[in-house]
């Protein structure tokens, strides 16, 4: 039985859109999550006509295969539009060093231990935000 499982919830009118990642993925989870956050980030720049800022909840992912941490490093290189900012928080230092790896070094992506304080982060002024 596969569990795996995310949400996007798109929020147009914050210019925001919050994801998450539970349990462990295939390859055809990381396709579906690809194609769902390119979509609720065009509709964002669409009614905007700004890149969006996102907060990703990584708090459920399990730690991901080769194979699919693979997938989700190549789709986060080439995104069909890029975040301004993204907010990424997560409890588990095993699935914070993942994510670290996955995403490498981006300047507008940062790590937290809650999603008050992504959220806080995001939504900040771009000159104005504190680096974490």
């Amino acid at each position: 039985m596969n569990t795996a499982r995310f949400t996007v919830d798109v929020q147009p009118d914050k210019g925001l859109f919050e994801s998450a990642v539970i349990g462990f993925w295939t390859l055809s989870d990381v396709a579906a999550f690809a194609a769902a956050i390119a979509a609720a980030a065009k509709r964002i720049q669409d009614e905007t006509g700004r890149a969006p800022v996102s907060v990703c909840d990584y708090t459920r992912a399990g730690t991901q295969s080769q194979e699919v941490a693979d997938a989700m490093e190549a789709m986060m290189r080439s995104p069909v539009v890029r975040s301004r900012r993204i907010g990424i928080f997560t409890g588990s230092a095993l699935a914070r060093m993942q994510a670290r790896r996955l995403l490498a070094v981006r300047e507008e992506v940062r790590f937290f231990d809650t999603r008050a304080e992504a959220l806080a982060w995001v939504m900040a002024d771009d000159e104005g935000a504190a680096e974490r």
